[in-house]
């Protein structure tokens, strides 16, 4: 069975960006797939201290709870994010937990031994919901997830950004955004399957 990683970045429990992620994540779990959900505002973890001590090896020395994240990044078969947007990009938490993953640039590019095989490439998905319906923003936010995707082997398959909802549970209220997320979710791990020629086994 894959498995999808799901981060969650905002720090309200069931918030708008995470209630569309639970869609997705419903729509790849009615395809067949294991889905593990981290939030990552329950992790314990610092942010990164540029001590470039992972130059050596790849690894950071860092002992929190990013020690579990690393492995279930590169054991998983796919990867999908959601942030609320704050401030005109993404919020503080997950900009961290990225931040944290300049241990794998050294792996891949100083090193040449990426902890994510370089082809095939595995895929990765972004949402975000923003307050402001000033499109910018969401697009500021995709481009360091673009970055993001890419230092780490996951190819940028796609992303779902909406505007204008601020309140928590103000997305409840548009079931077109909902089913579009659920939908995307199930048309994303079937790009999966095709990719890697598991569909149907």
């Amino acid at each position: 069975m894959k498995t999808l990683l799901a981060l969650a970045s905002s720090p309200r429990r069931n918030g708008n960006s995470e209630t569309l992620l639970k869609e997705f994540c419903r729509g790849a779990e009615d395809m067949g797939w294991k889905v593990e959900m981290v939030r990552i505002n329950d992790l314990d973890f610092r942010p990164c201290q540029a001590c470039d001590a992972c130059a050596r090896d790849g690894r950071c020395i860092v002992k929190d709870d990013m020690q579990d994240i690393y492995p279930k990044v590169s054991s998983s078969d796919a990867l999908v994010i959601a942030s609320p947007v704050t401030f005109g990009s993404l919020n503080a938490q997950l900009k961290m937990l990225i931040d944290r993953f300049q241990c794998w640039w050294h792996a891949k590019y100083n090193l040449k031994k990426p902890f994510v095989p370089d082809e095939p490439k595995r895929q990765g998905f972004f949402i975000c919901v923003g307050a402001l319906k000033r499109k910018r923003y969401c697009e500021n936010a995709l481009e360091i997830i673009k970055v993001f995707f890419h230092n780490i082997n996951h190819q940028f398959a796609g992303s779902l950004s909406f505007r204008g909802y601020d309140e928590k549970g103000a997305i409840l209220e548009a079931p077109e955004a909902l089913k579009e997320t659920y939908e995307a979710g199930k048309k994303f791990v079937t790009r999966v399957e095709e990719i890697s020629g598991d569909q149907g086994q």
